[in-house]
């Protein structure tokens, strides 16, 4: 009798319908499982009310410490990946630094202005009197031999 407009009402707190019918059905259950031991001091009406309230306040607490065991674990996941990760990442680093140490002064040196300090094609080829496709092939160069170092390994 009740029904409708108890999920109504607890849709109205949560927002969400299937959230709502489950906490009704929950208290209906509840109702007729322990129907021989219960004393209702009030209407019928208001006691479900109440019944369906702390029904969902019991389901957002439940929720919200499986949410935080979640969240936990998940920081607990992913402090391991990243350290693996910074690992990873660190040797890698290293590498590429042996590679750029490794290739030819010329081919370092354009590598070095355009990548690590940011110079244009145009400003590497005029600072260093070549041409724009002389920087071009180097920085192919260049890049293909740290590929190549980062790939093998």
């Amino acid at each position: 009798m009740h029904y409708n407009e108890l999920c109504a009402y607890i849709y109205s707190l949560s927002k969400n319908k299937q959230l709502a019918e489950d906490i009704v059905q929950n208290v209906m259950l509840k109702i007729w499982k322990n129907r021989e031991k219960l004393t209702i001091n009030t209407s019928i009406k208001n006691y479900l009310y109440k019944s369906c309230y702390y029904e969902l306040i019991d389901n957002f607490k439940k929720n919200k410490k499986e949410l935080n065991y979640i969240e936990q674990i998940k920081n607990e996941v992913l402090e391991v990946f990243i350290d693996e990760d910074t690992d990873f990442v660190k040797n890698q680093i290293q590498k590429v630094k042996v590679e750029i140490d490794k290739l030819p002064p010329k081919c370092k040196e354009v590598f070095i202005l355009n990548k690590m300090q940011g110079f244009k094609y145009k400003e590497v080829a005029e600072q260093l009197g070549v041409s724009i496709k002389t920087v071009e092939a180097q920085l192919s160069k260049a890049m293909s031999r740290i590929k190549e170092a980062l790939d093998s390994n």
